[in-house]
């Protein structure tokens, strides 16, 4: 029985995102550049951000999962660089419903995927190819000036998703664009996505999120990005902990 809900929950899920961003998405992109025209650019991203945190959070949702949120009061109204530990695909979607809009620094991949691509590009995110430095440089210095300007960026700094949910080690050069620009880092902990999606099964899993937003971390405090990634780093690991146990007592109680 459970088997069948499993099934029947990850062909609903893929088949309403599918809908949601293609579909869906498509007309919200363009009605956001008919309000560019007639209202402004200001009215015209108020609409396309208002609708991919809708997404964000209707994911969830679509997804039978409940996601628990802590540390809401942290987030500032200015622009930051969101720094998170990577779980699974669901990080993206539980970011934009539950933190904040903003560009993703993403692998060259994800932009092959319908709609969720349009949106990327959108919010100024961009695609990096690890076998092309060039690439890499070129895109970066796009993520410098939007961030200058006042944009919201989201970076997973180990790179690649955990297999067992602990937090990896970061990449270096991760938080450097904080270091350049002085926009400050917003931490995140997320515990719980990896069993959504597990990598081993084709089958989602509809469970429960934990997420904590830890207060706000001025990069000008440090004097090299060895030192930031390193209090970063511990204070995700940190807080990663405190939602694993919050998850077992949890489950235990049940």
């Amino acid at each position: 029985m459970r088997k069948l809900y499993r099934i029947f929950t990850t062909i609903y899920f893929l088949i309403i995102t599918f809908l949601y961003t293609s579909v869906y998405g498509g007309f919200v992109l363009l009605w956001g550049k008919i309000l560019k025209v007639f209202k402004g650019e200001k009215e015209s991203k108020r609409y396309v951000l208002n609708e991919v945190k809708k997404f964000g959070i209707r994911a969830f949702s679509w997804l039978m999962s409940k996601v628990e949120v802590e540390g809401v009061e942290n987030i500032p109204d200015e622009n930051v660089l969101v720094v998170a530990n990577h779980q699974s695909l669901m990080d993206i979607p539980l970011i934009l419903g539950y933190v904040k809009r903003g560009g993703f620094i993403a692998k060259k991949d994800l932009e092959k995927v319908p709609g969720i691509s349009w949106f990327i590009k959108y919010m100024g995110g961009v695609f990096i190819d690890r076998n092309n430095p060039r690439q890499i440089a070129a895109e970066i210095k796009k993520v410098l000036r939007g961030m200058r300007e006042g944009e919201t960026y989201i970076v997973f700094p180990e790179g690649t998703r955990t297999e067992n949910g602990s937090v990896r080690e970061f990449k270096k050069g991760s938080l450097i664009l904080a270091m350049k620009t002085g926009v400050k880092i917003l931490p995140v902990a997320i515990w719980g996505t990896m069993f959504l999606v597990p990598k081993d099964s084709l089958l989602f899993n509809p469970g429960k999120v934990y997420m904590k937003i830890l207060p706000p971390v001025d990069p000008s405090n440090f004097q090299s990005e060895e030192d930031l990634i390193k209090f970063v780093r511990d204070m995700i690991v940190k807080a990663v902990e405190e939602l694993k146990k919050k998850d077992l007592s949890e489950r235990s109680s049940r």
